[in-house]
């Protein structure tokens, strides 16, 4: 088969771009996935994330290497398998990072994506259905709206900041960043968002998609890149570009797989270097997350109740029959950005969830459950763990220093990379998180809140000098579900720029990445609409189209 561009990977960015390549209609462009379609019926239902995370038919199921800082633990990456990418199991909060994150890229060397730069992308590509003005899309694909599940324990949440002197905020897209409030998120008429039914909803007729292939290798020849080879051999050629959306994890691997990469670890696998690229799987960056949880005696306010399998059919039958009741909505529905320094620059991004849950899928055995919950758990809880009335608080760091690697375990493609976060391996963001975790007791101190909830609980139930908190973050700390960087964008002085600014790969010839592994550097706020939005700039670059008009509304 051949095509002019083969896309690899259908998720966040894949979709989307595959979708704008497609808008040439003289183009035949491919889309290649590992896993299915993507229209399983609990990808649809905001709620029913249970049954996605840690479905192997759905979840790619990463686990890392063990971590030294969080006494040898090792940590679950959930990654999405299947068109929709990370976009089916995400916890769909529409959040972009500050402009001056993007600046910063742009300051680096890496011309097109500062700020104003990417902000007409972001609009294209959002369809907002409550916001309006020159920070938001309202005619984009993804349609976004006010998280649905947000209720008493929220509110009371959002009045203990404001109580502890924190800015209440309307939009965390706006103006300012540095507060407290209600999310949006990527739900339109209780259907989450994904890319694959954001963008791929119409297929044109120029566009092949191939599921259930797993690339394993792009095929060189010449330094040039003419295609792909996937686990069953198949050969798919490119006439114009190859280009991989497979993730943080699945790019790089990709990449040394085809012997573009430190040649040093190539050798180590029996992999010849055609490109000698040593930034391949280097400057990993993630969210890193730890877990406070309060218990609580408020089941009637508690997502938890939801559980009970009684429950979970009524909550299932809404949804079904008009997408309405809190099936049809993100669980995350408020947000505090706060920081110790510059406002501007918030350092942590912490999550409010009316119930305590365990989502680190190494850690403990399964826990036994009465009849009705057995039944009803996997629909509402992700882990091993059943869901209980409470307040978690997730506490993410935002640009962590601590930086991890993404290497081979062997050459063969089945094997899973070899995953090392090194969370905590640079000891500013420790301290860091003992500050986060002390702004954090002190609003849940406040009456407005505190009234709902009978005291910390597990690891935090006894940790009061900073020894101990150090001691439960240790304990309780895991993925914020946000990696990236892995084969980063940068300017030709960077030695471990594996992109330059137009996503090309260095050294080869018709070849570029375009996903989250593209980032320059990690971001203050979720990763979804940056990845998109990259995705939308991809398609001009690829096309040759005159960028979008910059535009800046601060100015």
């Amino acid at each position: 088969m051949e095509f002019d561009y083969v896309i690899v990977g259908g998720g966040s960015a894949g979709c989307a771009l595959a979708a704008r390549l497609a808008e040439n209609r003289e183009a035949r462009v491919c889309l290649i996935e590992a896993g299915g379609k993507g229209r399983n019926l609990f990808i649809r239902m905001p709620a029913g994330n249970g049954l996605v995370f840690g479905n192997a038919k759905l979840d790619w199921g990463f686990e890392s290497v063990p971590q030294p800082a969080l006494n040898d633990r090792k940590i679950y990456f959930p990654r999405g398998r299947a068109l929709g990418g990370s976009s089916i199991m995400n916890g769909m909060i529409y959040i972009r990072g500050v402009p001056q994150d993007y600046d910063a890229w742009r300051e680096s060397g890496l011309s097109g994506w500062g700020f104003s730069d990417l902000l007409p992308y972001f609009r294209r590509s959002q369809g907002a259905v409550d916001r309006k003005g020159v920070w938001h899309g309202v005619d984009g694909p993804v349609k976004t709206e006010a998280s649905v599940n947000f209720g008493e324990l929220e509110e009371a949440f959002i009045e203990a900041a404001v109580a502890c002197g924190h800015q209440r905020l309307d939009d965390f897209n706006g103006l300012h960043r540095a507060g407290v409030g209600r999310t949006d998120s990527t739900v339109h008429r209780g259907i989450r968002q994904s890319s694959a039914i954001s963008y791929l909803a119409k297929r044109p007729s120029n566009l092949k998609i191939l599921t259930h292939r797993q690339a394993v290798r792009v095929i060189l020849e010449g330094g040039v890149a003419k295609g792909i080879e996937t686990l069953g051999k198949e050969k798919i050629y490119a006439r114009e570009e190859v280009i991989l959306c497979q993730g943080a994890f699945g790019t790089p691997q990709t990449l040394m797989l085809s012997g573009i990469g430190p040649a040093a670890h190539l050798s180590q696998h029996g992999i010849n270097a055609v490109v000698d690229l040593p930034g391949v799987g280097q400057s990993l960056a993630d969210h890193v997350d730890v877990s406070m949880q309060y218990g609580s005696d408020r089941m009637d306010l508690s997502l938890a109740r939801h559980q009970r399998l009684d429950r979970a059919a009524w909550l299932m039958a809404r949804w079904l029959f008009n997408g309405s009741g809190p099936g049809g909505g993100a669980f995350f529905s408020s947000v505090i950005f706060h920081g110790l320094n510059d406002p501007v620059m918030p350092e942590f991004e912490t999550f409010m969830t009316p119930m305590t849950v365990h989502e680190n899928m190494t850690d403990g055995d399964v826990e036994k459950a009465p009849l009705m919950q057995r039944l009803g758990r996997h629909l509402l809880v992700r882990g091993r763990q059943v869901a209980k009335p409470g307040v978690q608080i997730d506490i993410n760091l935002e640009r962590p220093k601590s930086l991890g690697t993404v290497c081979l375990a062997s050459a063969n493609p089945l094997d899973h990379p070899r995953i090392d976060p090194r969370f905590f391996s640079h000891t500013d963001d420790l301290n860091a998180m003992v500050a986060g975790v002390k702004t954090m007791r002190e609003i849940m101190a406040q009456p407005e809140i505190a009234k709902y909830v009978t005291g910390e609980i597990g690891a935090w139930q006894r940790a009061k000098t900073d020894a101990q908190i150090i001691e439960a973050i240790r304990q309780t700390a895991y993925t914020g579900h946000h990696p990236c960087s892995s084969a980063k964008m940068g300017p030709d002085k960077d030695p471990l720029a594996v992109l330059d600014s137009e996503l090309r790969v260095r050294g080869v010839d018709k070849l570029r990445v375009c996903d989250a592994s593209a980032m320059p550097s990690q971001i203050t706020g979720n990763l979804n609409a940056t990845v998109i939005a990259m995705a939308e700039r991809g398609a001009d670059l690829i096309l040759g189209k005159t960028p979008l008009v910059p535009a800046d509304p601060r100015i």
